[in-house]
């Protein structure tokens, strides 16, 4: 880890990790067409070299150190996510982008930010609070809105804070003024974002 506990990984780094997740890295890399296999698996063999060269893993693949504690901590996938998309539904990368990664959002073990360049900055044992902030974006998407993005950039149109549980995966769709659940199926509306996350939780 560096000096304040996060570990930096490209995204062919990240993508050489999730090979190794078993599907529980579901997160985006926004250099790699994950839709093409054949630049994913140059991304994979790039991110392999790459982590050997860094003492983050054996030649074989083997996780090492740091790498090895992010893998362990991926469990069967995030409990807990927040990123942007645009009103047709993409995901917006100039954005917050945050996946946690533990039992329940209150207590997340991991943390992991995607900045939108393609570097993954993932820290174990992050300090409380992080799925209280997470709540307080949505909060605030719904009271404010968004900015006007720079010029060649997407427009983000709705914030999206997903919940994993008991009842399974719990979405809600955050606009201005808008809080709903449901993002492919028919959406109910709530009163506030405040209400959203109390149903998100229940």
């Amino acid at each position: 880890m560096t000096d304040t506990g996060t570990l930096a990984l490209t995204d062919d780094e990240a993508a050489a990790i999730a090979l190794l997740a078993d599907g529980a890295l579901r997160a985006p890399f926004p250099t790699v067409d994950q839709a093409s296999e054949a630049d994913l698996a140059s991304a994979i063999r790039r991110g392999r070299r790459s982590l050997v060269v860094r003492d983050l893993s054996e030649p074989d693949g083997t996780p090492l150190g740091e790498a090895a504690e992010v893998l362990a901590r991926l469990g069967t996938g995030a409990c807990a996510t927040f990123r942007l998309v645009d009103g047709d539904g993409r995901w917006v990368p100039a954005g917050p982008t945050i996946y946690l990664y533990g039992p329940t959002p209150d207590h997340a073990e991991m943390s992991h930010v995607i900045a939108p360049a393609g570097v993954h900055y993932f820290r174990v044992a992050p300090p409380p609070g992080q799925w209280l902030a997470l709540t307080e974006l949505a909060e605030a998407v719904f009271e404010s809105g968004f900015t006007a993005a720079e010029a060649g950039t997407p427009q983000p149109a709705a914030a999206v804070l997903s919940v994993s549980g008991q009842a399974g995966v719990r979405t809600i769709l955050v606009a201005q003024g808008e809080a709903s659940k449901g993002v492919d199926t028919e959406r109910v509306a709530f009163t506030s974002a405040a209400h959203a996350v109390e149903w998100m939780l229940a």
